[in-house]
């Protein structure tokens, strides 16, 4: 299981002066994704932070651009589960743009973001929840090689 979010519309708005879409806006389907992810894993917005204090802010960020997108473009966001250590979990992100009413995309950028459990009572970071990492081992058991 994977999340995937089809169609997504670039807005001018979103675009920087020379009609590309902007770098921040990728960090914006980043977190579309992750919240897709968790919820795909049976993890409702704010679960964990209701159940345990913990939030999960991004330790580490990389993108890398294939492709400019304009407003002409729509984008396919595909994410999975890279890697899982003890406090933390690597997503790996996957952005695929096609010109309105055509059927062909290409991959226009590729991020891998890391993001860290931080316990809100002890303001440090702090192990995964079993159950997240329970829930992750089940769909993605490839994730916790070494």
């Amino acid at each position: 299981m994977s999340y995937e979010e089809k169609d997504i519309l670039v807005l001018p708005e979103a675009t920087d002066a020379f009609g590309w879409l902007n770098w921040r806006l990728y960090n914006r389907y980043c977190e579309r994704g992750e919240a897709g992810l968790m919820e795909n894993l049976g993890f409702p917005p704010m679960y964990f932070y209701k159940k345990y204090k913990i939030s999960f802010p991004r330790r580490h960020a990389e993108f890398e651009y294939f492709s400019p997108v304009s407003p002409e473009n729509l984008i396919d966001l595909h994410v999975k589960v890279k890697r899982v250590g003890n406090t933390s979990i690597t997503l790996s992100f996957r952005f695929y743009k096609r010109n309105r009413g055509q059927s062909k995309r290409m991959l226009s950028g590729e991020a891998e973001v890391t993001i860290v459990a931080y316990d809100h009572r002890i303001l440090q970071k702090t192990e995964l929840p079993n159950e997240l990492v329970e829930s992750i081992r089940r769909v993605y058991p490839e994730a916790f090689s070494p």
